[in-house]
């Protein structure tokens, strides 16, 4: 228990010249009541100024209080080596305390001593506020990196989601590519292939003759029978190479379907007389069904 009330205690250690100055410390320090009225405590009084000594007894104080002459050469050295971010380093000055014949005055030591710890521990009680408002501040830059390492975890699990995604398009990738060389080797030559237009039928013959078209089946007949270049007849169609070739075919066509038409019965009689045939003539059907090697070119 004593010990939980020494560690809520300010803790003060008061660095001295010689063992004269030392007791006068000492008896003045119990005077004054420090740690009942204060909540003060002087642990330690260390009576000489050698920087290892002081090092290894006054490590762990709150508050050092160097006393000298002002801030002299041994203040100095004393206090950039001892001072720390976790402790106050104060001024016990001899002059306060010595009086006209070069003595020290007992009461004018008490009153130095009391306001050389005030003034620290004010001071001490600031510099713990400056910790304070490092751990805020520390306390919000380790918030501060915590979410950012979450986001930064985050971002590495959608990195890895993305790469497996970038590899399995490159390799659906890699698969298209196969696919095109294999079309375009498939294909390669088929700008070298006649490519054939179609148009409708009457729609072309009625825009060629300025007539209905009445001899589809005829023209079809004809197309078959003598089976053109790239010219292709059928169900109300025509396929050619281009527009001209398909009307240069129509008019062959219907060139050829006049001059049947115009010449039926001096064919007959020629072809008749030519073969000899006794028989009589058959009519003319309709369907221009002509039984001889030219005539039947219709069926």
């Amino acid at each position: 228990m004593d010990n939980e009330n020494h560690e809520s205690k300010i803790d003060v250690r008061i660095i001295v010249q010689g063992l004269d100055v030392a007791q006068l410390v000492s008896k003045a320090v119990n005077n004054i009541q420090l740690e009942r009225d204060y909540n003060i405590i002087v642990s330690s009084i260390i009576p000489t100024t050698d920087l290892a000594i002081v090092k290894k007894v006054a490590g762990g104080a709150d508050i050092l209080l160097i006393g000298g002459y002002g801030h002299d050469e041994t203040y100095n050295i004393l206090f950039n080596e001892l001072k720390t971010d976790f402790n106050h380093i104060g001024l016990f000055d001899y002059n306060n305390i010595i009086i006209e014949d070069e003595s020290i005055d007992f009461k004018l030591a008490e009153k130095e001593i009391l306001n050389s710890i005030i003034k620290s521990t004010l001071s001490y009680s600031l510099n713990l506020i400056n910790i304070h408002t490092l751990e805020n501040k520390l306390m919000k830059i380790t918030h501060n990196y915590n979410s950012l390492l979450d986001d930064y975890n985050k971002l590495i699990k959608e990195s890895e989601v993305l790469t497996q995604q970038n590899k399995e398009l490159m390799e659906d990738i890699d698969e298209v590519r196969a696919d095109f060389s294999a079309f375009k080797l498939r294909y390669e030559d088929i700008y070298s292939k006649d490519i054939l237009e179609i148009f409708n039928l009457e729609e072309l013959w009625q825009e060629t003759f300025r007539q209905d078209l009445v001899d589809e089946d005829r023209i079809v007949i004809a197309t078959d029978k003598f089976r053109p270049e790239n010219i292709i007849v059928g169900q109300n169609y025509i396929a050619a190479e281009s527009k001209s070739k398909a009307v240069e075919w129509l008019n062959i066509v219907r060139t050829a379907l006049i001059f049947v038409d115009n010449n039926a019965e001096e064919l007959k009689k020629e072809l008749n007389e030519e073969n000899n045939q006794e028989e009589k003539v058959p009519e003319v059907r309709d369907d221009y069904d002509i039984p001889n090697t030219f005539e039947n070119f219709w069926d």
